[in-house]
């Protein structure tokens, strides 16, 4: 019986999905078994030897802060250690070993076979991302603007070093550094914003080009696979395709290559303008359901139409532009502008690809800074270290108006609920999906107070991790702000990327006002197993009441509220905080502190504290009320 239920799951996923996209990525993968697939993929060497990169003639003036920190990291890359995620600085030689996870220590068993017979996921070489990060060239960017800055000749040689060393230990196509189109992008995007840091893209060297040139064949060859996943891998290696090809078609002394270039120009603008229009809805939202790829889609967008500019090509049409504004606003709804973080909302795999400052990972502010100035000529923030890209880039913001991040209290159609306290903020999920979920997430209430994220999401930790079980823990409903029915997932999981059996709301409202100053959202889903959860909150000032309206058949319900890693005392439904009180309410239920787990940088987990609600029944009504310091419960 269960064959035949998963049969139909996946049937219906498969017209969710789109029937196109659904066969053309099953002829795709059967072309990679037999083997056709290699043929339209040559192997071969790299034929243009010598130097990428040229000293300058002279330093650049960058504010002394800035300095010190670019300064230091381009140091530790110099002496062999790369930062993993943004997060993990690792020793990997010099020159990098770069078919070694220096997490797991173990080397790909394959690194001379063509690209296409390799599998997705191996067991003898685990995480596939720790052995491409290196070779996503985010070094490279680094190391160009400590040259730009000090003039440091170590700097320019091991940029130069590497890349020919790179070059030589991974001939076209041949691989794991060739099996993604999209990874191939993001080094063409770190190469050219090494040579426009460095000033040379407009006489650029013939193994620059030769570089560059190959990348393009590589990613036009399978564009349309990655048109087919409708995510950032369409936008990524659309964009690359644009800057690359309308790069080559204007600096290459080679006529073919110069031709070859235009028509991926042209190609990489359809499908990049295509993708905007499909992938962005008009409130913003994209497709990924994802705060770390929606940083990721932004920043692609800010190197397509930054180089657009430089290169003088025609502007895009005028629904990308409304649609990269939609983009950024929302984006900048989900940010805290105390801190420049997020919501560790969706998949985060440690992306980001604004290399072009020292912030943390896990701030938001470069993206944004750059996008508004870039697409509007605003600012969002004052002056601060989330300026540095608008220095590298050329962007010109010295008279540019602040008009300032203002958290507001909004219902967004792609799925959203944002609520603005006095001191502090929440995000809620709720289930509205044109394009496939990835994480258990619905009614997740993240919660913010003074800057920091106090009641939060679990992140995403790894896609193939040593314990297959972290993979879907850290995905589940019970590594997210809401309930859990019978233990069981609020979607069914298919595989490691895709869900059944998609959540539609049955009821969404819009916020209203009460008396007494109090603000009130409700919405409410029934899942395939007929059980019905309702969520209620309210808030006011900085006092939060999150409502649960449970019905179903269920034996067993399970709410979870995750905390950020403080000490907390429980008094029977009562938790001491550092930052206030939460008191839960309802009959015949059971509050228990437990140890939970949170990512919030890829491959590294931490614990975190969890307050778990347990409740019997078919119908139940629990109540929590968060009160922050400063609010007593009325």
């Amino acid at each position: 019986m269960y064959f035949f239920e998963k049969l139909l799951w996946y049937t219906e996923v498969v017209h969710r999905l789109g029937l196109c996209n659904v066969v053309y990525v099953a002829w795709y993968r059967f072309n990679l078994k037999v083997g056709i697939r290699q043929w339209f993929f040559q192997q071969r060497c790299f034929e243009q030897d010598g130097d990428c990169f040229r000293s300058l003639q002279e330093p650049l003036d960058l504010p002394d802060d800035w300095q010190c920190a670019l300064l230091a990291d381009a140091g530790k890359i110099a002496d062999g250690n790369l930062r993993y995620y943004g997060r993990h600085w690792r020793f990997v030689g010099r020159p990098p070993n770069w078919f070694w996870s220096p997490f797991s220590k173990a080397c790909h068993p394959c690194p001379n076979d063509h690209w296409t017979a390799l599998k997705d996921f191996d067991v003898n070489v685990g995480d596939i991302k720790n052995i491409w990060e290196a070779s996503r060239f985010e070094w490279a960017p680094v190391l160009a603007r400590a040259l730009a800055v000090s003039g440091d000749k170590r700097c320019l040689r091991v940029l130069n070093e590497w890349l020919r060393d790179w070059a030589e230990m991974n001939p076209v196509n041949a691989g794991p550094n060739w099996k993604c189109g999209q990874e191939a992008s993001i080094r063409v995007f770190n190469v050219m914003l090494a040579a426009m840091v460095l000033r040379q893209w407009q006489e650029p060297s013939a193994p620059l080009v030769e570089f560059i040139f190959r990348h393009l064949q590589r990613i036009h060859g399978n564009i349309r696979y990655a048109i087919a996943q409708d995510n950032n891998h369409g936008t990524s290696e659309a964009a690359a395709l644009f800057i690359g090809g309308s790069w080559l078609a204007r600096v290459s002394d080679d006529q073919k290559v110069a031709w070859k270039s235009a028509f991926y120009a042209r190609s990489g603008r359809k499908w990049l303008e295509n993708r905007i229009a499909k992938l962005v809805e008009v409130d913003g939202s994209f497709s990924q359901h994802s705060v770390t790829y929606h940083r990721v889609l932004l920043d692609t967008l800010i190197f397509a139409e930054q180089w657009r500019r430089i290169l003088d090509a025609a502007p895009f049409l005028d629904r990308f532009y409304e649609r990269a504004n939609a983009a950024l606003d929302w984006l900048a709804a989900l940010i805290d502008p105390a801190s420049g973080g997020a919501p560790n909302l969706g998949a985060n795999d440690g992306a980001m690809l604004l290399h072009m400052h020292s912030c943390d990972y896990r701030d938001f502010r470069p993206t944004l800074q750059t996008a508004s100035v870039l697409f509007r000529e605003r600012k969002m923030f004052g002056a601060g270290p989330w300026d540095e890209p608008l220095f590298w880039l050329g962007i010109d913001a010295g008279s540019v108006e602040r008009v300032g991040v203002q958290k507001k209290n909004n219902v967004l159609p792609g799925g959203y609920v944002t609520m603005a306290g006095h001191n502090s903020w929440a995000l809620l999920r709720f289930p509205m999906y044109r394009f496939r979920p990835s994480h258990n997430d619905v009614f997740h209430f993240d919660l913010w107070y003074q800057g920091e994220n106090i009641c939060r999401d679990a992140g995403s930790y790894s896609y193939n991790p040593d314990r297959p079980s972290d993979g879907l823990y850290f995905k589940s409903a019970q590594a997210h702000n809401t309930v859990c029915f019978d233990g069981q997932e609020q979607m069914p999981r298919l595989s490691r990327f895709l869900l059944a059996k998609w959540l539609q709301a049955d009821h969404v409202s819009g916020i209203e006002a009460f008396e007494g100053g109090w603000l009130r959202w409700s919405g409410a889903y029934r899942d395939f197993r007929g059980n019905r959860h309702r969520r209620i909150v309210l808030w006011r000032d900085d006092e939060w009441v999150v409502e649960d309206e449970l019905a179903g058949s269920f034996q067993s319900v399970e709410i979870r509220f995750r905390f950020a890693p403080q000490e907390f005392r429980l008094e029977g439904g009562k938790l001491m905080a550092p930052w206030g009180v939460v008191e839960v309410s309802g009959a015949d239920c059971r509050v228990d502190l437990e140890e939970g787990m949170e990512s919030l940088y890829y491959w590294e987990k931490n614990p975190v504290q969890v307050l778990v609600i347990r409740v019997g029944g078919s119908q139940q009504r629990i109540t929590t009320r968060i009160s922050l310091q400063g609010c007593g419960a009325e």
